[in-house]
């Protein structure tokens, strides 16, 4: 699974982009579980975030494909 991590989680990972070893779909609560357990500082980031696959944004009862891509998505504002 390819995970991209953009604004304040990329900060919080400490990169932009990493690649999981996962064999079976993860729901989006056991993403972000295993995203917090990689990254300590993504737990204060979680509230406030997104999460998409595939172009589309997830809900807590949508799974992400073991080889598909997910993006967490800090809040935006544009000027």
């Amino acid at each position: 699974m390819t995970i991209l991590y953009f604004a304040q989680a990329a900060d919080a990972a400490g990169c932009a982009t990493e690649e999981w070893p996962v064999t079976l779909p993860l729901s989006v609560d056991e993403f972000w579980q295993e995203a917090i357990r990689r990254h300590p500082g993504l737990a204060a980031l979680r509230p406030h975030c997104r999460i998409a696959s595939d172009c589309q944004y997830l809900t807590e009862g949508q799974q992400i494909a073991p080889d598909g891509e997910a993006a967490i998505l800090p809040p935006v504002s544009g000027g």
